[in-house]
């Protein structure tokens, strides 16, 4: 698990700053509870989510912390299960790291001074290093996306600014790990370990490699990201919405400002030449033929079609500068 134990630090943190249940009815606060975890439950089972080891010190209503209303009850009120539930779910969340060297006691977030945003200065910390991680907040207020977050730079006292990810709920998290391919400028050796974070529903054949396309890592990573995307969120839609009519599937796709088509009537009937696009991978055989274009006569990218043998996921196969046509 990303962020777990002793290896790369995490990636998601939760910012107990934004409890704040000021003007909330029970209801609604009850149920924006169970919108947090909700998210902070689908987010665990995949990724570590760590909070602060002082996030039930925060105050979350006028003279009333969060461990007086999600432990003791008080008021301001709130559903039973779903105060229950979310202490379940936070008191699982490891800790980070408070012994790192420089973190600010405060941060500003899109001109707005917080006092004890702990895990935000924390996410501020390991972005001045290169390594972006994303806060996961409650959603009463309307801090999401990329926010420019400063504080104080503990090597001359200067607040620097950086730019940090807010998100209220799990699916905006597969666009901040795509935006760290250029963020944090992700190097050829990383790529697919990344990708995997990025596109959980698409597999990679182990024979990709960038050296196969006409033009340096670099040059293509970008291109190959937004392919990836596109494949990843609509493809697999777009075949069930027209029945899998190709014309109409690429229409669709194009949307999106790329061309990704299946091969030509005149090259699927060549057998010879179709067997190039098959791919072995874990022990069968998947047929590749879809694919998006670069340039009109260089650099594809080749896939499969949502298969049950992987679960419905679909595998990305081949990274080629040109297969034979003819």
């Amino acid at each position: 698990m990303p962020g777990a134990g002793g290896g790369e630090p995490y990636r998601l943190v939760v910012d107990e700053s934004s409890f704040d249940f000021r003007g909330l009815t029970e209801e609604r606060l009850t149920d924006l509870l169970n919108d947090f975890s909700d998210a902070l439950e689908e987010l665990a089972e995949q990724h570590a989510v760590a909070a602060s080891p002082w996030w039930i010190e925060v105050e979350c209503a006028d003279g009333r912390e969060l461990y007086d209303v999600l432990y003791e009850g008080e008021a301001p009120r709130v559903g039973r299960d779903a105060r229950l539930r979310m202490v379940r779910l936070m008191d699982r969340c490891p800790s980070w790291d408070t012994d790192l060297p420089g973190l600010p006691d405060q941060v500003e977030v899109g001109g707005v001074v917080q006092e004890l945003a702990w895990s935000v200065g924390y996410a501020w910390w390991r972005t001045r290093q290169r390594h972006h991680v994303a806060c996961l907040v409650f959603a009463s207020g309307d801090r999401r996306g990329w926010q420019q977050v400063s504080a104080a730079d503990g090597a001359n006292g200067e607040p620097v600014t950086e730019e940090v990810f807010f998100l209220a709920e799990a699916s905006p998290f597969s666009e901040f790990w795509r935006s760290l391919f250029a963020r944090e400028n992700v190097a050829e050796p990383d790529f697919f370990d990344r990708a995997r974070e990025a596109f959980p529903e698409l597999v990679f054949a182990d024979s990709l490699s960038f050296r196969k396309f006409d033009g340096t890592y670099t040059e293509m990573r970008d291109w190959v990201v937004r392919v990836l995307a596109v494949v990843h969120d609509h493809f697999a839609d777009a075949l069930v919405t027209h029945s899998g009519q190709p014309s109409d599937v690429q229409a669709e796709l194009g949307r999106f400002g790329l061309d990704l088509s299946p091969e030509s009537p005149n090259t699927r009937s060549k057998p010879r030449i179709m067997k190039q696009r098959d791919v072995k991978y874990d022990g069968e055989t998947y047929r590749c033929e879809w694919h998006g274009k670069k340039e009109r006569h260089r650099n594809r990218i080749h896939f499969s079609l949502p298969d049950p043998r992987l679960d419905g996921r679909i595998l990305i196969g081949i990274f080629v500068d040109h297969l034979d046509t003819e």
